[in-house]
């Protein structure tokens, strides 16, 4: 069929030539590409993020960061040796012995455990003993472990006899001449310790603490990775997320099951005093512990000493500003986790299955947001006490009213979707509908409600712990810290940097959470 040619005396301006791929997603980019490559064109909510891992960063290393403990020094620790010396000699030797006269005399199954216990804390006394000591004499403090094992051993299988008396007492005798022994030839004023590597930042570190620090090791190197190693090779996400969880978590159980360490040796004083001889320290850059009160310099401003001032009691500011972010930053992310999850279920339940099961939540879920949350909070941990974990559960189980109406919103509006009537008509089951069709189409606004969430936990715990009724004290928070400077407002370090701190991260998340909004919202496309 031929065109037609326009009438006569009109001028038809020329189309103009664009290309196909102008304003449209490069070939293979999904839903969430987009979102990405939208968000990064707010260059607002960009260094808001990195201001926000910034503080992760920060709180996940604060160990390394400011602490009175060094990182690692080289020496003859002559205080640690000492102290477990006097350890092994006035408690564990001691009890052991008693523990073995219990046994012989007729203590049952009871002493017999109990026994048991002892002998592992000798063990351990004597293992960390022969650890400081050179090869030779390291061998000799542990050649007496199996004569303590055989003694318990013997003990616990023959002492409901009376022929084993004499035995036991021949037992006995041997152990008190094996602490005559130890006593003589390894008391600390006799002999030489060898300099190894300390390492006590580290060791003194909870099963938590490494999880997290081997959680942020394995993100940077699958950044790496994915930077150097074409998709298809560096696998798909659930891959990836197993590779960055399973391995942190094997390593945060296995270290779960040695023995804790309760270091609280002063290591500065036994530095000055001499009793870490030969010794290269390596200590943090702010070298305070959270504790450590220095009265002659409370209420000291800013100074090269102390780079943001102390409080009342000597106490190094910046360091509990480090700690405290921990608190407040892990108080905002888990809170808002568990009622992003009530949130989820409900508002799933809700939205899907519609008739009676909806009207019955949307009635809870009215009920709930009839009572203030901060008051409802405040009520509820007045008959808890104040720690971290309470504050948590608290704002979680408070707060997920919000979350619940934004995803029952989401499955009403997507359920009539053809993609989900299709998955129907096939005979998929509900579950596998709502887990892999309705949820991960309507998550967009449960994200933007996250973010904000966030911050309105953190601001939440902060005015808790101003109230008296968040973190307790010694345990230092951004909060608590604005709770101490409630009698010393002349001193102005003390307010303004733990505010401004509660400020900076509140409005760093706000921030977030629009830019989220902004790129998932094509009517606010940049």
């Amino acid at each position: 069929m031929a065109a037609i040619p326009p009438p006569s005396g009109y001028d038809l301006p020329a189309a103009p030539i664009v290309p196909l791929t102008d304003g449209a997603p490069p070939k293979g980019e999904s839903y969430w590409d987009l979102v990405l490559r939208q968000y990064r064109r707010n260059h607002l909510a960009v260094a808001s993020f990195f201001f926000v891992l910034a503080l992760y960063a920060i709180a996940i290393t604060a160990p390394f960061l400011a602490d009175n403990r060094p990182i690692v020094f080289h020496g003859a620790y002559q205080g640690m040796y000492r102290e477990l010396f006097d350890e092994w000699r006035r408690g564990g030797h001691p009890e052991l012995v008693q523990g073995l006269e219990a046994v012989r005399d007729g203590g049952g199954s009871d002493a017999a455990a109990q026994l048991l216990r002892r002998l592992a804390t000798v063990e351990r006394q004597l293992t960390q003993l022969a650890s400081q000591l050179p090869a030779d004499p390291a061998d000799r403090v542990l050649s007496y472990l199996p004569k303590y094992q055989e003694a318990v051993q013997r003990s616990r299988l023959e002492g409901d006899t009376a022929s084993a008396l004499p035995s036991l007492d021949t037992q006995l005798q041997a152990l008190q001449q094996n602490f005559r022994e130890i006593s003589e030839q390894f008391a600390p004023n006799r002999v030489t310790l060898e300099q190894k590597l300390y390492w006590p930042a580290l060791t003194s570190l909870h099963a938590v603490d490494i999880f997290f620090l081997t959680t942020a090791v394995f993100l940077i190197l699958l950044w790496l990775l994915r930077r150097v190693l074409p998709a298809p090779i560096a696998g798909s996400w659930r891959a990836q997320l197993l590779l960055v969880v399973l391995p942190p978590l094997i390593l945060a159980a296995l270290w779960s099951r040695s023995p804790e360490v309760f270091d609280t040796l002063d290591y500065k004083q036994q530095l000055f005093n001499g009793e870490i001889e030969n010794t290269m320290a390596l200590f943090p850059p702010i070298p305070y512990g959270i504790n450590e009160d220095h009265l002659e310099d409370k209420f000291q401003g800013p100074s090269s000493r102390h780079r943001i001032g102390t409080d009342g009691n000597g106490r190094d500011l910046l360091t509990r500003m480090i700690w405290g972010s921990r608190i407040s930053l892990s108080v905002g992310f888990v809170a808002v986790a568990i009622y992003v999850v009530i949130g989820i279920l409900v508002g799933t339940l809700a939205g899907y299955f519609r008739g009676w099961v909806d009207l019955t939540l949307s009635r809870a879920i009215e009920i709930m947001i009839c009572f203030p949350a901060f008051f409802l909070i405040l009520a509820v941990l007045a008959f808890l006490q104040p720690s971290m974990w309470n504050i948590m559960v608290v704002i979680g189980i408070t707060g997920w009213t919000t979350e619940a109406r934004l995803v029952r919103g989401e499955f009403l509006r997507l359920a009539g979707q053809e993609f989900v009537l299709a998955a129907k008509g096939l005979g998929v089951s509900d579950w596998r509908i709502i887990f892999r069709h309705i949820l991960p189409n309507g998550l967009a606004p449960l994200l933007v409600s996250a973010s904000f969430g966030i911050a309105s936990a953190i601001l939440i715990e902060s005015a808790l712990s101003f109230l008296g009724f968040g973190i307790s004290i010694p345990i230092p928070s951004w909060g608590g810290i604005l709770n101490e400077a409630r009698e010393s407002f002349r001193y102005w370090w003390i307010t303004i940097f733990p505010g401004l701190a509660i400020f900076s991260t509140v409005t760093a998340y706000n921030l977030i959470g629009e830019g989220i909004r902004d790129a998932i919202d094509p009517r606010l496309k940049l």
